[in-house]
């Protein structure tokens, strides 16, 4: 095979390459707090463990992981639209 049998890449347009980086793209709020309900919902305590990854709970009665997605979720609660 040689460089002539590949064929040229496409000439990008300007707009859609930009130059630099400009950092992470921001998740949609529906995507997030879907994702923080999935959590809550498997880090279930079954006697005093949870089951998903194990840790006890804590004063809230959540483990770490269930307790911010309990709290990411809560903080939208009262949000006015």
């Amino acid at each position: 095979m040689s460089s002539d049998d590949i064929e040229p890449l496409p000439e990008r347009e300007p707009s859609l390459y930009p130059l630099r980086d400009p950092g992470p793209v921001p998740i949609p709020e529906e995507v997030e707090r879907a994702e923080m309900r999935s959590v809550l919902l498997r880090h279930r305590l079954v006697n005093q463990v949870c089951r998903a990854c194990g840790n006890p709970p804590d004063h809230t009665g959540y483990c770490w992981a269930g307790r911010v997605a309990y709290e990411r979720l809560a903080s939208g609660w009262n949000r006015k639209e």
